[in-house]
């Protein structure tokens, strides 16, 4: 991997990296590659620019003093062996467990059998690929990532498609999904849902809320959260942008004719036209930061290619739009 690339043209959250690919590649020597990457690793790829030594070409190269260096024999750009790799990575488990321990956090690292755990390159790798296979669109984005040539090999990688990974990651979804709609519930006394479906999402809320909460008590196990989900109030999403009210006969993302066990597909969701979009306070906020920060792009300079520019003023107008006739008076 080469030093990263800024995009030029888009905002900060967009950046590409640029380096040298050899799986799938029948040259040995690797071909050019680049990858487009989020926030998050543009930063990460940003300070480990600072880190490296001004002479070395190569980002993931030994920095001065590091676990395993041996630069001084190979030279500033002498990247890291497997086990250099496995070495660092287990200094970085140390360093992060040291860190909660001196910050009171229980999210450390869990130890195995009362032994530190001991991270491998391909456990890191495959912990890796299962987060970003979760994500919606996930599967789609790993085999871009990781220059997979089907979904099914990204699944193998991530899990092992014969073990169920695809299912075991909707049953996590639907877990995550039943505890979001919980706390919809709890703020639904003094909270006003907006948006196209809104009645009909206060409905279902209503409905779901008399499965997990009975007699005064509240329903906490995962398994008896996704047996209700499939009973009732499992039609609803919440998400980002919006709560997805599902109704398969509306639903835009489904693009035609649906089965009766549809679900909604959240990568393709389209919040300002969908007649199944109800709005939450955060879905309201979260949409007018976007106008905001759409508003910042546009008046940037160098100035956008025009097709680019015409497509984000249009989608600035319909978010303002669509928040003032469903969300104008919304708290």
């Amino acid at each position: 991997m080469s030093r990263f690339v800024g995009h030029p043209t888009a905002p900060p959250t967009v950046g590409l990296s640029p380096g040298t690919a050899f799986k799938g590649a029948s040259d040995p020597n690797g071909v050019e590659a680049t990858w487009t990457v989020g926030a998050p690793v543009a930063r990460a790829i940003e300070v480990l620019e600072r880190l490296v030594r001004p002479d070395a070409d190569l980002l993931c190269t030994f920095l001065t003093g590091s676990t395993g260096d041996t630069s001084r024999k190979t030279g500033p750009n002498q990247v890291f062996t497997t086990t250099a790799t496995n070495m660092q990575l287990n200094d970085l488990c140390a360093w992060i467990n040291s860190y909660c321990a001196a910050h009171g956090r229980s999210d450390h690292i869990q130890r195995v059998d009362g032994a530190p755990w001991v991270l491998t390159t391909w456990q890191f790798r495959r912990t890796l690929a299962w987060f970003i296979a979760r994500r919606p669109g996930g599967s789609v984005a790993g085999v871009i990532a990781y220059r997979h040539l089907s979904i099914h090999v990204l699944e193998g990688y991530a899990g092992t498609s014969a073990s169920g990974f695809r299912a075991e990651v909707e049953a996590e979804q639907a877990i995550l999904r039943g505890e979001n709609l919980m706390a919809m519930i709890d703020q639904h006394e003094h909270t006003q849902l907006a948006g196209p479906a809104a009645k009909e999402a206060a409905a279902r809320l209503a409905e779901f809320a008399q499965g997990v909460q009975f007699t005064g008590a509240v329903l906490t196990d995962p398994q008896r959260i996704k047996r209700l989900l499939s009973k009732s109030g499992g039609s609803m999403y919440p998400g980002k942008y919006s709560a997805c009210v599902f109704d398969a006969r509306k639903a835009l993302c489904l693009n035609g004719p649906a089965a009766g066990d549809a679900a909604p597909r959240l990568d393709h969701c389209q919040p300002l036209s969908c007649t199944n979009v109800a709005l939450t306070r955060e879905n309201v906020a979260h949409l007018a930061a976007e106008a905001t920060t759409l508003d910042l792009t546009l008046e940037e300079r160098p100035a956008l290619p025009p097709m680019l520019h015409s497509q984000l003023a249009d989608r600035r107008h319909r978010i303002r739009l669509f928040l003032d006739r469903h969300a104008k008076d919304h708290p």
